[in-house]
């Protein structure tokens, strides 16, 4: 008789490696995807591919028009140094984009859909993993 026990004890860990996995190359991808979301913040875009605000308050947008600032968006480039600063960091079957600059809090709680690629963006990055992945899934489970 032959049982499928010993290829099935094979699949227990898949999950935490899979996970373990896409973090490292997340990460070593870090450059890439930090990149796609600064064009999205610059460009005012969210994660649901609209924008984020549809501009400033009129007090501020005079104020910002008076620098030469345009006021279509949001712009949430400024000093950039929350941009330089931003980490992929690994959490809980994922990872975030993370910054030290106090200025990301602020951004984080009035654009909730601002740290999180769109679905172009997603898809991108889903491909770069799931094409590295699947040839670390085969060694796996051939090991």
């Amino acid at each position: 008789m032959v049982t499928f026990e010993v290829f099935v004890k094979r699949f227990d860990g898949l999950k935490k490696f899979i996970i373990k996995r896409s973090q490292k190359i997340l990460k070593e991808r870090e450059k890439e995807i930090v990149e796609m979301i600064t064009d999205q913040q610059h460009s005012g875009v969210g994660s649901d591919d609209q924008k984020m605000q549809s501009g400033y308050s009129t007090g501020y947008a005079k104020k910002r028009k008076k620098k030469g600032l345009q006021t279509r968006f949001v712009d949430l480039h400024f000093t950039g140094k929350m941009h330089k600063g931003m980490k992929v960091l690994p959490v809980k079957d994922g990872v975030d984009i993370r910054s030290k600059e106090p200025y990301e809090y602020y951004v984080r709680a009035n654009f909730p859909t601002g740290f999180s690629l769109t679905k172009d963006n997603a898809d991108t990055v889903a491909n770069i993993v799931a094409n590295q992945l699947a040839v670390e899934i085969k060694k796996y489970l051939v090991a």
